[in-house]
């Protein structure tokens, strides 16, 4: 920046006093941030703060003219390239100060490709020796030096006096990169362009907002259901280990009663004398009745008696029981079809 600040001061123009138009709003926001950059250490009230907004304002329109007018549409397009992402994600404090490096990085290569213009003033020619006193090449050094100065002023003042007669030639009018429509503010984009932007913007935010919901939303759905089906199992399981407890114990008492059964069958039979034998047949004895009982008690006798030794009883049971039970009701029958001829 110091060489616009000396071309502002070779013009006649005091960098305490900034341009007579207003800043645009871009440049607004361009002054406001170098100013806090350069002077960030300097004291409120300063001649550096009160002269920075019209040194940066002569610096941008000098480089760049007015809003940033005479940036090309490749320059345009590079900024934008590198810029626009940081405003979405970042917001606009670090959108201009990425515009304002990209801008300073623009600067400094149009200095370096433009040709130094001391480079083409010829260097002086020394004079051949003569026979004049030593003091001579003092008077030579004096006029070169001269020389030089007076090319610097000219150079300086030509270059001003373009820089002038750039900032009051008229522009041509800035249209919308969108729908082509002029601009009469500051920007690229028309009002209703940059509405309509801004819209867009807000409604892929609203669907991406959405769209996160919903995943998180099934993603719970999805946890619930896991957690459901892991419980289910789980009482699957225990009812499943409860039945076969239960089984267990139930086939555990049958073949308790059926072994205390069995113990008891044989008990009797060793207690009593086979029934079934033609010698020790008593068709009294063995429906439990007398000798003179009459015919209604032999028949309640034989009900009972044959209901006592039901097969059907015994049919889980071992085959040795069962045959003794078939027995049983053999003579059962047998005794009964005699008292009752």
């Amino acid at each position: 920046m110091a060489p616009l600040t000396v071309l502002a001061f070779s013009t006649g123009l005091q960098t305490g006093a900034p341009d007579s138009s207003v800043p645009t709003a871009i440049e607004q926001a361009l002054i406001e941030h170098r100013c806090r950059t350069s002077i960030a250490a300097g004291a409120p009230g300063t001649d550096a703060n009160q002269e920075c907004p019209g040194v940066q304002l002569l610096s941008l329109r000098t480089d760049f003219g007015r809003d940033l007018s005479r940036l090309s549409a490749a320059e345009r397009k590079s900024i934008d390239s590198v810029c626009s992402k940081i405003r979405e994600s970042q917001g606009r404090d670090a959108y201009v100060d990425c515009l304002s490096g990209q801008l300073v990085s623009l600067s400094n290569r149009r200095s370096r490709a433009k040709p130094d213009p001391s480079a083409a003033a010829p260097p002086p020619q020394e004079n051949a020796p003569s026979a004049s006193p030593a003091p001579l090449p003092n008077s030579a050094s004096s006029s070169s030096s001269g020389l030089w100065i007076g090319a610097t002023l000219v150079t300086l003042g030509i270059a001003a006096g373009g820089v002038f007669l750039a900032m009051r030639a008229p522009r041509s009018p800035r249209k919308c990169r969108v729908c082509g429509m002029s601009l009469s503010n500051s920007g690229d984009l028309c009002q209703k362009c940059r509405h309509e932007a801004a819209e867009t913007v807000k409604r892929a935010a609203a669907e991406r907002a959405d769209h996160q919901r919903a995943q998180e939303e099934e993603q719970r759905q999805a946890s619930e259901r896991q957690e459901t089906q892991r419980r289910l199992k789980s009482f699957e399981d225990e009812e499943a280990r409860l039945r076969q407890q239960e089984q267990a114990r139930q086939e555990e008492q049958a073949r308790h009663a059926a072994d205390t059964g069995q113990r008891e069958e044989e008990a009797r039979r060793q207690r009593q004398p086979d029934v079934t034998s033609d010698e020790v047949f008593d068709p009294c004895n063995i429906l439990g009745v007398s000798r003179d009982a009459t015919q209604e008690a032999i028949r309640v006798a034989y009900q009972e008696a044959k209901l006592k030794y039901d097969p059907d009883q015994v049919a889980h049971l071992g085959a040795e029981l069962q045959e003794h039970f078939k027995a049983k009701a053999e003579a059962v029958e047998q005794a009964y079809q005699q008292l009752t001829k």
